[in-house]
């Protein structure tokens, strides 16, 4: 049975490796690459964002963006003693791109996420800045989007 499985999973993993699928967010080489301008609003969202558009080092084209963000925090439900138990956090995300002073792309965003209020405040801090990453890093994935749709049809 043991050596059914092993042959099973070679074929598997040959037959995955060689498709030659990459996922087109996450190939390094974009042919562009962004010039913060402006970035005003939450500090935590704006510098994720931030870290991520840095890592894009196309040599073609740099376009400057502008990013306006708010994250906000509200309770969705109570307990029966009055104490959150579903909160909700969402982020709201305005950016501009511009090449060459013109404004090529202007987007309002909005990402959000419910989670359960948890007793421990240290857990519920590091699971709500997991939370925040994942949004922001969704709200990243939709700049470059957006960019490369526009950078495609030039």
């Amino acid at each position: 049975m043991k050596k059914i499985f092993n042959i099973i999973f070679i074929i598997f993993f040959l037959s995955t490796t060689g498709c030659g699928f990459t996922p087109i967010l996450v190939k390094s080489n974009y042919n562009f690459s962004y010039i913060i301008e402006k970035s005003t609003g939450s500090d935590r969202v704006n510098s994720n964002i931030n870290q991520r558009l840095k890592t894009l080092k196309g040599n073609e084209k740099t376009y400057s963006i502008s990013l306006n963000s708010k994250e906000s925090k509200t309770i969705l439900s109570k307990d029966s003693k009055g104490d959150p138990s579903i909160l909700e956090i969402v982020i709201n995300l305005t950016y501009i791109i511009k090449d060459n002073g013109k404004i090529i792309v202007n987007k309002n965003l909005t990402q959000r996420s419910t989670y359960n209020n948890i007793s421990d405040k240290f857990e519920l801090e590091k699971s709500e800045e997991i939370l925040v990453e994942n949004l922001t890093m969704i709200l990243t994935q939709d700049i470059i989007s957006s960019t490369l749709a526009i950078s495609n049809d030039n």
